[in-house]
């Protein structure tokens, strides 16, 4: 029992260094950000349409643009990077 949890250690502790050292975990932690709100509200538009309107306003920092319900009425969220 000992060696078997002593070889899943191993592994576990292997693949979160590989993810640490290839920027897996960079990557997707850096788009939590939140960049402000961009175009009409309610926002009329997909996800796709929001990311446009992140781009335009924020530039290239965008790596994601939503769109969230607050208050039961629709936003465009821009997270990013910077």
């Amino acid at each position: 029992m000992a060696k078997n949890l002593n070889t899943v250690s191993f592994t576990v502790l292997l693949l979160v260094l590989l993810m640490a050292s290839t920027g897996i975990l960079e990557t997707e932690a850096a788009c939590f950000k939140f960049l402000g709100e961009c175009g009409a509200v309610p926002f009329p538009g997909t996800n796709a349409d929001c990311t446009s309107c992140c781009v335009g306003n924020f530039g290239s920092a965008v790596c994601a643009g939503r769109v969230e319900v607050e208050g039961g009425v629709k936003h465009c969220h821009c997270y990013g990077t910077s």
